[in-house]
């Protein structure tokens, strides 16, 4: 079996480095105060949280996982987080007794699964779902909590909850959140400028409600070590300046070095011991080729604008909105760019690091260079 891990979340030995952060996490919300923990996507923050997670749920906390990118209304809000709920229960009649006490409007119903277990649902028959009922409903963890048995909620992309505004779903939320003793929250976000913006607007219901908590580029060496040990464990020899180089293709982001090794892995373990810089470039070109159709129809996507920002952005991403960048780049007017730069941030093709934009895919990068 492939011993590089990518596309889905990343466990066991495969997760490596993040100790410290992980670490952070597990103190912050076993110490009773909540966290926002933001990073483009690929960074493997949901592999990092369900690390940490393994270690609070042995610490006898109660663990619960919600991705706000299945949410599309109020309506699915309410039922995707009650079923989620309900798995946390031991009890599932206990827990519509409970469910029922706190959200009388609806009622809950109970069904036998194929394996043979009670599941959780509700039947919204012709009630309106409105603020009352999702405020009721934000209220249950607490009461599903003892002072013994605490319990911590991780919200996944939770800068898609702009989903509910209809319903002032921020402001409910934290109201509900100042009142749980029992309770903590560590909120994840993906869009990083959405996601900070949330935290740090002194006009949003979340300003300084939680620890602010970000992620970077993995380390080279911890990726070195790790690279090498994977490879090693087969009898492949791939050396130092060779992992290096792989870790600069992949700008040290963790779904793309898992990526580009598992490839690697798969084209030399039948027939090759050693690893060399030629094999890694003709890996890349593999990939680049097997996305290729994809890539093409990304770019061809864009507005004339945005293509040739994103062929600029592939050589550099530093001081974009300068009269040197825009003029050597041939690019339109610093207000024009940065309609462009906003909207493909927005949907995730590109993100900014410090003080420099790129392009979060840096196979996607690679690509680009060819223009």
């Amino acid at each position: 079996m492939n011993p590089f891990s990518y596309g889905t979340v990343v466990r066991d030995s495969c997760f490596f480095d993040r100790e410290k952060e992980c670490d952070r996490i597990v103190n912050t919300l076993s110490g009773g105060n909540n966290l926002v923990l933001y990073a483009p996507r690929r960074f493997g923050k949901t592999s990092l949280v369900f690390k940490a997670m393994e270690s609070l749920n042995k610490a006898g906390f109660t663990c619960v996982y919600f991705d706000f990118m299945q949410v599309y209304s109020v309506e699915s809000f309410v039922r995707l987080y009650s079923k989620t709920l309900s798995k946390h229960q031991k009890n599932i009649r206990k827990f519509a007794r409970l469910f029922s006490s706190l959200v009388s409007s609806l009622r809950p119903v109970i069904t036998i699964g194929n394996d043979g277990t009670p599941e959780f649902s509700i039947d919204f028959a012709n009630e309106t779902v409105d603020e009352t009922l999702v405020s009721d409903l934000l209220a249950l963890p607490e009461k599903m909590a003892t002072k013994e048995k605490r319990i911590l909620i991780f919200f996944d992309e939770f800068q898609e909850v702009e989903k509910l505004k209809s319903i002032n779903f921020e402001a409910i939320l934290r109201s509900k959140i100042q009142q749980q003793q029992y309770v903590n929250y560590l909120f994840l976000g993906s869009k990083t400028h959405l996601i900070k913006e949330m935290f740090s607007d002194r006009n949003r219901p979340f300003y300084n409600a939680a620890s602010q908590m970000t992620l970077g580029y993995l380390p080279e060496k911890d990726t070195v070590n790790y690279i090498q040990t994977k490879f090693s464990s087969f009898g492949i020899t791939i050396n130092e300046a060779t992992v290096k180089y792989m870790a600069t293709v992949t700008k040290r982001i963790p779904h793309y070095i898992q990526l580009l090794a598992a490839e690697i892995w798969q084209y030399v373990i039948t027939d090759k011991k050693i690893v060399t810089k030629a094999i890694v470039d003709l890996c890349v070109q593999q990939i680049i080729a097997l996305k290729n159709d994809y890539y093409m129809e990304l770019f061809d996507r864009q507005s004339k604008t945005k293509k040739s920002l994103l062929v600029a952005l592939a050589r550099s991403g530093k001081s974009i909105y300068s009269s040197d960048y825009i003029r050597s780049n041939t690019l339109p007017s610093a207000s024009t760019l940065q309609r462009a730069v906003k909207e493909l941030v927005n949907v995730g093709i590109i993100d900014k690091m410090k003080d420099e934009y790129f392009i979060t895919d840096p196979f996607f990068q690679l690509f680009l260079l060819e223009f």
